[in-house]
C-alpha cells in the first residue's frame, strides 16, 4: 500500500541525490548523511545534548509525578487487598523505572512524552525505526549512562560524531530532530481524465479513506520520480483492479497506473454526487406539481 506521509507535515529525511563520483564520508556537525542501497543519500538533524536533557528533565518529571501517584493510591488499595500493596508498589515502580522509556519508545515510533514536546526522536543508526528489543536494550544500559549524574552518558554523546550516549552505542541508535515541512501541491486536473467503464467493475465501493488516499497521491505526485511514483502507483492500482474486478484494459495497470488511480478517484468521488443531484432533481418536479395542484 501506498503511505501516507505524503501530506501537508512531513517528519521524513530531506532526500539528496548523490554527485557523480562522489565518494562518501563522515561529516562533522548536526547533520547525519546515510547511504541507501539505491544509491540515495539521506539527511537526518541530530538532537544535540541540550535538548535531550530537557527531554529527558521533562519525563523525570512525569515520572516523578506518576511515582507520587502510587505512593498515594496503593496503600489505599492495600485496604481492599491486604498483604499485596507493597508487592504491588514494588511491580509499578520497577515499570515505572524501566519501563517507561522501552515501551514509550518501542511501540511509539522513538518518542517518549518528552521527547515529542522536545520534537525528538530515537531511530535505529540505519535510517530506519526503532523496535522494542533495541529500545529495551537501549534503556537497559541507561544506568551506565547515569554515573555521576548522567556524566557518563554526557561525555559518551561530546566524544562520538553522532552524539551517542553508551545505550545508543549498544542499541545501535541515535537521537534525531524532527523536521516539519510543507510539500507542494498541484491541483488535480480530472477534466481529460474518463470514468470507469461501469461494465468493467464489479459493486466494490472504495473508502473515503482510500479515495482521499489517491487525491493526495495525485496531487503530490511531482515530488517522487517518474520511476518510484508509477511503482507506488502500481501496488494500489492493482490492488483496487482486483477488488473491482476490473475487466477492462489491462495496460492501464501496467503502463499507467497512475491514470488508473485518478479514474476511479473520478468514478467514485463523483457517484455519491450524482446521485443526490438526481434524487433532488426528481424531487423537485415533484413537488412542484403538489403545489399547482393545491392551487
Amino acid at each position: 500500500m501506498i503511505s501516507t506521509t505524503i501530506g501537508e507535515t512531513n517528519t521524513t529525511p530531506a532526500v539528496i541525490s548523490p554527485p557523480e563520483n562522489s565518494t562518501r564520508r563522515e561529516v562533522l556537525g548536526l547533520e547525519m548523511l546515510i547511504e541507501t542501497p539505491e544509491n540515495v543519500i539521506l539527511t537526518y538533524q541530530l538532537a544535540g545534548p541540550a535538548k535531550r536533557y530537557l527531554a529527558y528533565m521533562i519525563d523525570l518529571a512525569i515520572r516523578m509525578a506518576l511515582t507520587l501517584g502510587m505512593w498515594i493510591v496503593v496503600p489505599i488499595l492495600g485496604i481492599v487487598l491486604p498483604g499485596t500493596a507493597m508487592g504491588i508498589l514494588l511491580v509499578l515502580m520497577f515499570l515505572n523505572t524501566w519501563g517507561y522509556y522501552t515501551i514509550s519508545e518501542g511501540f511509539f515510533k522513538g518518542q517518549s512524552i518528552g521527547k515529542h514536546i522536545c520534537g525528538i526522536r530515537v531511530i535505529r543508526d540505519g535510517g530506519y525505526p526503532i523496535t522494542f528489543w533495541p529500545a529495551l536494550l537501549r534503556n537497559l544500559v541507561r544506568s551506565a549512562d547515569a554515573i555521576i549524574f548522567y556524566g557518563v552518558g554526557f561525555t559518551s554523546m561530546l566524544l562520538t560524531r553522532r552524539f551517542q550516549r553508551l545505550g545508543d552505542l549498544v542499541a545501535g541508535t541515535v537521537v534525531i530532530q524532527e523536521r516539519t515541512l510543507s510539500l507542494p501541491r498541484k491541483p488535480v486536473i480530472l477534466d481529460k481524465i474518463q470514468p470507469l467503464n461501469k461494465n468493467e467493475i464489479g459493486s466494490f465501493l472504495p473508502r473515503d479513506e482510500i479515495l482521499s488516499l489517491i487525491d493526495e497521491f495525485i496531487g503530490r505526485r511531482h515530488v517522487l520520480t517518474y520511476d518510484r511514483g508509477h511503482a507506488l502507483a502500481a501496488v494500489l492500482a492493482n490492488n483496487l483492479a482486483e477488488r473491482l474486478n476490473y475487466s477492462g484494459d489491462p495496460k492501464k495497470l501496467t503502463q499507467y497506473p497512475m491514470a488508473f488511480l485518478a479514474s476511479v478517484y473520478k468514478t467514485f468521488s463523483f457517484s455519491q454526487e450524482e446521485e443526490e443531484q438526481e434524487f433532488v432533481s426528481a424531487y423537485h418536479p415533484r413537488n412542484q406539481t403538489a403545489e399547482v395542484n393545491l392551487e
